[in-house]
């Protein structure tokens, strides 16, 4: 379902940013993969990067590293990364375990900061979900944090005939991906003349190509090998200002969105159905000095601004769809704050045909086994456990 109409205003700086937090382009591979970065400062010796563990299974590269920043009080600090890979032909973190909350917030020394990285990815479920946070605590700003945890899939589905009745080649239309993805980012910092950026950001991708094996890319398939795409990108952001005069902001909210849906609908050549850039600024204006500033935002890929619970495509039956799913969050700051993409929940999808005509769709990953119900009370049970520690 679409919005009747969606408001859009011109890009900006921050539109800017989040453009050049764009990942890498993504390595071609079969099955799941979720990639954690971290960066923290704290004493020289104690790492404060945490999140999934680095003996879980499927890692497949592990490069942490400590540089020396200097004397700091009593002690010497230390910046510290934790950049992890971890994949596998089917699923990453089956059961959904969070690994390390970390110390409690209230906690963290001044000057220093803390990064949890976690995530899962399953191929054959298609099922995605992710954390990131960056935390300067409560007792003074900190130089800087930053986390982010990159999830994707990668998979065939093909297209069989089943009761249908139909034959190989033939065009099916009507066909819908049904997406779900949802979750909450979240920002805090301190007015001016406090320093505070802290941005927490999530990016919803899926592409789905049409080809003989599934195989092909973008730019070496037919005309028509595009079935759908999507890119939603949401950020969240605070800020201190400099007032000029008496009554001038002194901290600011900002959320920006930028979208793209594209489909295959009523021709070969793919085109968009909906695109645009909104910023608003969040709140009544801040004008007091040296006071507390936050927000939590819900992101739900069915609310504003996709309003979206499916886009639909064809296809011909015997045809192979590839599918690439990936979820990315991202949390950073500087000065004082506090940043959080809490998507661990799930950003799924699956084919489905509403006019019910008997095909059959069939996954090159198996369905994950009995189980299930159990890994998401893993995943329930950890959130709990990391919303009190966030509080503490």
């Amino acid at each position: 379902m679409w919005a009747s109409e969606i408001r859009r205003i011109p890009g900006s700086l921050l539109g800017a940013l989040l453009l050049a937090m764009a990942p890498a382009p993504a390595r071609a591979f079969d099955g799941a993969e979720v990639e954690l970065y971290g960066y923290s400062i704290s004493r020289a010796g104690a790492p404060a990067n945490y999140g999934f563990p680095v003996d879980a299974p499927g890692l497949v590269t592990n490069n942490d590293s400590e540089t020396l920043l200097g004397l700091h009080g009593d002690h010497d600090d230390a910046a510290f990364t934790r950049d992890r890979l971890y994949a596998d032909g089917e699923r990453v973190n089956t059961s959904r375990s969070f690994g390390g909350l970390g110390p409690v917030r209230g906690t963290i020394e001044a000057g220093h900061s803390i990064s949890v990285t976690t995530g899962y990815a399953d191929a054959g479920s298609n099922e995605l979900g992710g954390w990131a946070e960056a935390d300067a605590g409560s007792q003074g700003p900190a130089s800087s944090g930053a986390g982010t945890s990159s999830m994707r899939i990668e998979k065939r589905i093909t297209i069989q005939a089943g009761d249908s009745g139909l034959a190989d080649g033939d065009l099916v239309t009507g066909l819908r991906w049904v997406i779900d993805g949802h979750g909450i980012l979240e920002v805090g910092g301190r007015s001016y003349p406090n320093h505070s950026a802290a941005t927490a950001s999530v990016g919803f991708d899926i592409l789905m190509l049409r080809g003989p094996t599934g195989t092909c890319g973008a730019f070496d398939c037919p005309h028509g090998a595009l079935a759908i795409a999507l890119d939603l990108t949401t950020s969240l952001a605070v800020s201190d200002v400099t007032p000029v005069q008496p009554g001038d902001p002194t901290a600011r909210l900002i959320r920006h969105d930028t979208w793209t849906v594209s489909n295959n609908i009523g021709g070969f050549a793919a085109h968009i159905l909906d695109s645009g850039t909104t910023e608003v600024e969040l709140g009544l204006p801040v004008t007091q000095e040296d006071v507390s500033v936050g927000r939590s935002e819900g992101v739900d890929t069915g609310a504003d601004p996709l309003f979206l619970d499916w886009i639909d495509f064809e296809a011909n039956v015997g045809e192979t769809l590839k599918l690439t799913m990936s979820l990315d969050v991202y949390a950073s700051l500087g000065g004082w704050g506090n940043a959080e993409s809490d998507f661990f929940g799930s950003f799924d999808g699956h084919v489905e045909d509403p006019l019910a005509r008997g095909l059959v769709f069939e996954s090159s990953v198996p369905e994950p086994g009995a189980g299930g119900a159990g890994a998401l009370a893993v995943a329930l049970l950890a959130l709990g456990r990391i919303r009190a520690a966030r509080r503490s």
